[in-house]
This record gives C-alpha cells, sequence and structure tokens, in this order.
C-alpha cells in the first residue's frame, strides 16, 4: 500500500505531496495537467529505469520519495537489506547523468526495487495490454487463480524437471566419456599404481628439498657450526668457551646473592644464560654428529622429487592436491569398470524424475483446465456487467508436443465480444476497449477469487476506461469500487462516470509552468464532475448533472 508519495522538479510538477490510503483514488484534471507524472514516479520508486528528459525544466535535479505498507507476509518472505519493518521508505534522485535509488535512506540497486515491486504495486497502463495478450501472461493468470494447491503442484514439477535436467546432463556426460573410457582407463591406473607405491605424504615436497639443500651444503654446514661449537665450548685456542664462562660468572653471582639479596634477580638471569647456552652447544652438536654429505641419499631425494614433480604436472599443485585427483580418478576408473551398473542407475534416476514430470503435470493440466473454465465463466459475469454482454472468454488447454519447464500444455485465450462474432486471440482483433475491460474484469475475480493477505499491493490503472464510455463507464467504476474494497486502488481518468465512485478525489491544476495536487471537499468534487461533463465548470446543468451522478453512486454504493 501506498502511504506518502512526496515529488519535486518531475515533468511539470514543481513540488507536490500526496497523502494516500485505503479505497478508490481517482486523478482527474484536463490534459497536459501532468496526471501521468504521478504514475511516473511511483514506477521510478518500483524500479523503472529513469530518463533524465522527465526532470523538470531549470531544475539540477528531480527527487521521488515514498512511504509503503507492506504486509508482514512479505516482510518475512523479502531477504531484503533495509526491509525489517512493514513500513518502508524508497527514495529516487535523477540528475542529467545519472539516477540512483535509496531503500531506506540506504543505496540500492534498481534490481532491489524491481524485487520489492510485487509486494508494493502493480500499475496497469496500455502496455498491460499487450502482457495480457502474451501467453506466457495467460499461463500466470491461470496459475494464480488456481490457487495453493495448485502452486504446490507448480513447485513438484519444477523441482522434477530440474532433477530430470539434472540426471540426463549426468547420464550424457556418462555415455560420452565412454567411448574415450578404455584409452583413459589405460593411462590413469598406472599413474594411480605409482601415487600408491610411493606412498606420498601432504607437505613432502619441502622435507625433500630442505634435506637436499642440506646434504648439498654439507661441508659448508659444518665448518660454519664447528666454529660456532668452539666459541660456546672452548677447547681451541680462544681458550674458555662461552658456555663454560657463563657457568663460571653464574657461580660468582650465587656466591654474592648470598651476600646481597637483591642480586636475586642477575642470579637468575645469569642461571638461565648459562643453561641456554649449555643446551645450544649439545644441539650444534648433535646436528653436527647427523650431518653427512651422503651422495646415494642425495641421488635417491633428486630422483624421488623428480617422481612427484612428474606426478604432479597438470594434475596438481601440491601432493595434497594430487590425491585429491587420484580419489577423483579412481572413482571414474570404478564407474568406466562398472559401467552398465552406473549407466542402469543413471536411467533410472532420470527415469522416475521423468515419471514425476508426466504425473504431475497431468495433474497440472487438470487443475488449469479446472481453473481455465471457472476463470472464463466469472470474468464473463464481470464482463456483462461492463457493458459486454453475451461476450465469452475462451480459455484454452492444450497439450503440448512434449513436456517443458512451464508443463505440458498450452494456455491461449481468445474473446469473443458478442455472440455473432467469431472469437478472436487476445493478440489479435480486440479492440484497446474491450481489453480494457477484460483487463479489469480479470483483476476483479483475481482480487475476490484469492486470499486478501496475500494480495496487500496497490493496484494503479493508467486511464483503463479509454475507450469506453457511457453506460460502460459506470461499470468500470462500479467494478474499480468493488476492487477497492478489499485493495488501495489509484486510477487516472477522464471520465466522470469513474470519478464519481471515488473515496478520494485528485485533481491535478496546471497554472503556468507549476502544477498542483488537490484533494477536493464534496463540493469542489461537483465542479470538477461538471467541467468533465461539460467542458465547463460553471455551466448551472452540468453541476446538478454531476450532483445527481454522485447521489446515484452513494446509493449504488450503499448496496455493494
Amino acid at each position: 500500500m501506498i502511504d506518502e508519495l512526496h515529488i519535486r522538479d518531475l515533468g511539470v510538477i514543481e513540488e507536490a505531496h500526496l497523502e494516500l490510503g485505503p479505497g478508490l483514488t481517482v486523478i482527474t484534471g484536463e490534459t497536459g495537467a501532468g496526471k501521468t507524472v504521478l504514475l511516473t514516479s511511483i514506477e521510478l520508486l518500483l524500479g523503472r529505469r529513469a530518463d533524465s528528459t522527465k526532470i523538470r525544466a531549470q531544475a539540477d535535479e528531480a527527487i521521488v520519495d515514498g512511504v509503503f505498507s507492506l504486509s508482514s507476509q512479505a516482510v518475512a518472505e523479502l531477504a531484503i537489506e533495509g526491509v525489517e519493518e512493514p513500513e518502508i521508505i524508497i527514495t529516487r534522485r535523477l540528475n542529467p547523468h545519472r539516477s540512483r535509488a535509496y531503500l531506506g535512506r540506504r543505496p540500492t540497486p534498481l534490481a532491489t526495487l524491481q524485487e520489492l515491486a510485487p509486494h508494493v504495486a502493480v500499475v496497469h497502463g496500455q502496455a498491460d495490454q499487450l502482457n495480457l495478450r502474451s501467453s506466457v501472461h495467460q499461463r500466470a493468470l491461470i496459475d494464480e487463480f488456481a490457487g495453493p494447491d495448485h502452486a504446490e503442484l507448480l513447485d513438484r514439477y519444477n523441482r522434477a524437471w530440474k532433477a530430470a535436467v539434472r540426471a540426463k546432463r549426468e547420464r550424457d556426460a556418462f555415455e560420452a566419456s565412454l567411448a574415450q573410457a578404455e584409452t583413459e582407463i589405460e593411462e590413469i591406473k598406472p599413474i594411480l599404481d605409482t601415487i600408491d607405491a610411493l606412498d606420498l605424504r601432504d607437505g613432502e615436497e619441502e622435507e625433500l628439498r630442505l634435506e637436499a639443500e642440506r646434504i648439498t651444503h654439507a661441508e659448508t654446514l659444518r665448518e660454519a657450526l664447528v666454529a660456532a661449537y668452539r666459541l660456546l665450548a672452548g677447547g681451541g685456542p680462544e681458550g674458555i668457551g662461552a658456555a663454560d664462562a657463563l657457568g663460571q660468572a653464574s657461580a660468582h653471582v650465587e656466591r654474592a646473592e648470598n651476600l646481597d639479596s637483591t642480586l636475586n634477580q642477575l642470579a637468575s638471569r645469569v642461571m638461565s644464560l648459562a643453561a641456554d647456552a649449555d643446551a645450544l652447544r649439545d644441539d650444534i652438536a648433535r646436528y653436527l654428529e647427523n650431518l653427512k654429505a651422503d651422495p646415494q641419499r642425495l641421488d635417491d631425494i633428486h630422483s624421488r622429487r623428480r617422481q612427484i614433480t612428474t606426478l604432479l604436472r597438470g594434475r596438481a599443485a601440491d601432493i595434497a592436491g594430487l590425491h585429491e585427483w587420484a580419489t577423483a580418478a579412481a572413482k571414474r576408473v570404478a564407474q568406466w569398470e562398472n559401467k552398465d551398473d552406473e549407466l542402469a542407475q543413471l536411467n533410472d534416476t532420470l527415469t522416475v524424475a521423468q515419471r514425476e514430470i508426466l504425473a504431475t503435470g497431468r495433474a497440472i493440466s487438470q487443475s488449469r483446465q479446472a481453473a481455465a473454465r471457472s476463470l472464463a465463466k466469472r470474468v464473463e459475469t464481470e464482463l456483462t456487467g461492463l457493458s459486454m454482454k453475451g461476450a465469452r472468454l475462451i480459455v484454452s488447454v492444450t497439450p503440448k508436443p512434449k513436456p517443458a519447464p512451464d508443463g505440458l500444455d498450452d494456455i491461449t485465450m481468445e474473446l469473443q465480444p458478442h455472440p455473432d462474432a467469431p472469437p478472436v486471440p487476445l493478440g489479435h482483433g480486440a479492440s484497446g476497449g474491450e481489453l480494457s475491460r477484460l483487463m479489469l474484469a480479470i483483476e476483479v475475480v483475481l482480487a475476490e477469487h484469492t486470499p486478501h493477505q496475500k494480495h496487500q499491493h496497490a493496484y494503479i490503472f493508467d486511464e483503463i476506461d479509454a475507450g469506453v464510455g457511457g453506460r460502460a463507464a459506470r461499470s468500470v467504476g462500479e467494478r474499480l469500487a468493488r476492487l477497492a474494497q478489499t485493495r488501495q486502488v489509484l486510477v487516472v481518468t477522464h471520465l466522470p462516470q469513474v470519478a464519481a465512485w471515488a473515496t478520494t478525489h485528485l485533481l491535478i491544476t496546471k497554472n503556468g509552468t507549476t502544477t498542483t495536487v488537490k484533494e477536493l471537499d464534496s463540493d469542489e468534487r461537483i465542479v470538477e464532475l461538471a467541467r468533465m461533463l461539460s467542458g465547463s465548470d460553471s455551466s448551472s446543468t452540468a453541476r446538478a448533472h454531476a450532483a445527481e451522478l454522485l447521489n446515484d453512486v452513494k446509493v449504488a454504493q450503499s448496496k455493494m
């Protein structure tokens, strides 16, 4: 539902603020006053692409703000940042170079607004007549009308279809691989045997590299560490070693500590250094004992590294990755060696999914046929009330040549405007006025047939009464009022017979370059309806006619 709308410098509107409520709101005014700008502003908030030419002359940018109320169900279903509460604020800012969108004052992409749009408002205009002619849209209407049980069938069918596509892809890929399986098995098996025989460890490449470095530079390492050992251990021309010197220093400090307890910390530090020096000397000694320049071991290391490098090439970056490759390759070999069992399992999976498609698809077809009959009957009743007595909506559900993602059947809608006319597809032959009334009839039927809590969005009609006049116009107004009993409905109209049914009447007036929007009281409505009836708001006859029209509508509304 649309609660508030604020427009600045869009089209001919310098600034306008609208507070909208439930029921039927009609928007009237002279041609060119800017009625459609209101609808354009709403469409911008619903994610429509911006057109910089819509910025008001002499203005730097156009701004549209909207406050909307969502149903609690929509809030729960939508995983959109900024939509945590039923009330949301959407803003669009347009300048000559770019447009920006904001949700809850935070920047947001247009795709988010487009995802949000169906939960906020549905805009019906001349372009929607093209949608009505689309077979895809016609199928969507039938599926919506068919109800929640039908929706569950569609969900089951969709899951089965995806499962069948996945199973067929896997089966076809496996069958294609069988052609080269024998050659590939001959190549893979020796590699897997080599990997098993080498018993490779993760990280072994680095261990081998480091060991090879040690053996290659063994003499240089020995010279450096022997010199370090002598400095620690003594026994050379340098005299006493560092380790022994620290041990003696520790003993001296310990004796001094007996005379001055404040030397405790120094004694601990010297003792720790002496212990570390002894441990370091012993560690270097052990390293020297194990340091050997073993040519044979070096050859073995180089040989193993070459084997590892050969196995890794084109398969993995390290041994861990090679083990993953080997696991997958072993699985492929097992599948190929048991190809008959594997192929049978893949075919069984595909067959189960295909059976589910056919079974669920047949149930969907039956449901669509029942929905088509019921929808057609209800729409025909509405068309009678819209001065199309005898008109028939013919909804055909025919089998497709083969199953498709949307089911087993095609949906086509034909309109027979009167008994003497042949039925014609909605895309060929039906007039704009007939399509406008048909579209309204379908919306009224869907609104009254589907649960109210699932559809709390606003309905917006842009001149749905185009090509309609006289008694039919009054019927259009009555249907819009019925729709507005449980929905918020906004209508741009030129017909007084429609405007008379309004709960709220907004008048768009253009004064020079400035356009204003005003909500009319009861007296002002009579003046505006008189203008719409006769072209002059000063005619006493027209005003009397307008008052009579309003009075007739009030009587009719009391009986609804």
